[in-house]
């Protein structure tokens, strides 16, 4: 039995936000992937005054990574290799993996990106220390967003 390849299932999540799909089924010998995509619920609501409208959205608006305030960016980044939901800790209430100012070597697990209900274990490409932590706990991110800044 072959698994499907998490590469296929970024590339077919790529491919419905490119083409406005909402869903993907996918069949490979015994195992099938279906991929879902809720859609945005707008409420238009009208004012008295003609040819204005305001427009709620009902969908979870999406948090942006921080702005770095200095600008550059030193030492070597940790990125994300994925799109998915940034979290500091392996479970709500546990302690994070790493904190600013706190040392860490190659291979040592940074954060978790949990992506179709999966939590996918991040692990550091460098040693040394987590100087700034660039995402909050819960945001989404997307693959190649800057996470962490390691000197």
């Amino acid at each position: 039995m072959k698994n499907i390849d998490l590469e296929l299932i970024e590339k077919l999540a790529d491919n419905m936000n490119e083409h406005s799909l909402t869903e993907i089924n996918l069949e490979i010998g015994d195992q099938k992937l279906v991929l879902k995509k809720e859609r945005k619920v707008n409420e238009v609501v009208t004012t008295s005054i003609p040819q204005k409208t305001v427009v709620k959205s009902t969908e979870k608006v999406e948090k942006k990574e921080k702005t770095l305030l200095d600008g550059a960016i030193t030492g070597n980044v940790i990125t994300s290799p994925m799109v998915g939901t940034f979290y500091r800790s392996p479970a709500p209430g546990a302690e994070v993996f790493v904190q600013e100012g706190q040392n860490i070597n190659v291979g040592d697990p940074v954060c978790i990106i949990e992506a179709m209900k999966m939590m996918n274990e991040v692990s550091s490409q460098f040693s040394g220390k987590i100087v700034r932590i660039l995402v909050e706990d819960g945001v989404i991110v997307k693959k190649g967003d800057k996470l962490f800044i390691v000197e």
